[in-house]
């Protein structure tokens, strides 16, 4: 299981040397993503989608929690910043694309390490690789940090979706927040997202697509609702309790979406679901988050009570001086 509390764990033994976590994955931020994605591969290490938005919310999260006074935002945009909390991949990037906030790689990538670091024994790695990590590390040192479109095209190869999520939100949640904090125009660009294409009205053939999938018709009962008319089929969905209409509104345009976007035939990697399904994201990192402003304060008050130190021994030792060279020209 997932370890829940980040205060556990400070250091990790690589041979016999100890080495400080948070020092550990700021050194892998330079390991680029191509790199990353061969070494998860090899090793069948896969993270469901949750884990990225998780990462990516917290990582633009401090300019969202000044929205309310900054002018950066429109009275529309803090409206709907209020379902900060529950948004998707897509909302999370488009946002940030849309108001130049920059996701930083390298920050980022040193969260998605820790995570591995943390969490090394349940996905079956051994302490000893992170030194070959290291060697990889110092090769790349001194290349230039990629940016974040790089890093979001080779990590979709050891992400996936699970099944029940949508966006890297869970379905109900998703519908929710994408009804309610999204425009027409962003649900077209959503879909094509997903490679679906949603039109402006849907045909009969398509009515009779999606309440078919639905309802889980058989061949002989889609072909009955085929005989129907459009007025007849939306009829005959309501008295079903399924809401469908030729026109198609913002939640039917989700829906659309859903139905018709490519879907595994699969559940895949319920080894990585056993890992993160007992494990909050999002406080696990603002946890960590936390843990490192502290290391930082208490670093900065130790070099500062150390500059004190040396200040007032300087003092003494020019007291001293002054002392001696007193007695001794007065005696």
């Amino acid at each position: 299981m997932a370890r829940k509390n980040s205060k556990q764990e400070d250091y990790i033994f690589l041979y016999s040397k100890k080495v400080k976590i948070s020092k550990l994955v700021k050194s892998f931020t330079v390991i680029p993503s191509t790199e990353i994605v061969k070494y998860l591969k090899n090793k069948e290490i896969y993270f469901p989608y949750y884990v990225h938005k998780a990462i990516i919310r917290k990582n633009i999260a401090p300019v969202i929690a000044g929205a309310e006074s900054s002018n950066k935002f429109s009275d529309e945009m803090r409206y709907r910043l209020k379902w900060f909390d529950k948004f998707t991949i897509f909302q999370l990037e488009k946002l940030a694309e849309s108001y130049n906030l920059a996701i930083n790689v390298e920050e980022y990538k040193k969260d998605f390490w820790d995570i591995i670091v943390r969490n090394r024994t349940d996905l079956g790695i051994n302490n000893l690789e992170f030194i070959k990590l290291q060697n990889l590390s110092m090769k790349y040192a001194k290349e230039d940090q990629e940016d974040y479109k790089t890093i979001r095209k080779n990590f979709s190869e050891i992400y996936f979706e699970p099944v029940g999520y949508f966006d890297g939100t869970e379905m109900d949640e998703a519908m929710e927040v994408l009804t309610n904090a999204t425009t027409l125009t962003e649900i077209r660009d959503l879909g094509l997202a997903y490679g679906v294409d949603i039109p402006r009205r849907i045909n009969k053939k398509q009515l009779v697509d999606i309440v078919a999938i639905k309802l889980g018709f058989d061949e002989e009962k889609i072909e009955e609702l085929s005989k129907k008319s459009i007025l007849e089929i939306e009829r005959y969905a309501k008295r079903r309790q399924i809401n469908v209409s030729i026109e198609l509104k913002k939640n039917d345009m989700i829906e659309y979406i859903l139905i018709k976007m490519p879907h595994e035939a699969v559940p895949k990697y319920s080894n990585s679901l056993k890992i993160f399904a007992g494990m909050n994201i999002e406080e696990y990192l603002y946890n960590i988050k936390f843990e490192e402003i502290s290391d930082k304060i208490s670093e900065n008050r130790s070099k500062t009570i150390k500059k004190g130190l040396l200040i007032i021994a300087a003092i003494a030792v020019v007291a001293l001086v002054f002392y001696v060279t007193y007695t001794q020209f007065f005696q």
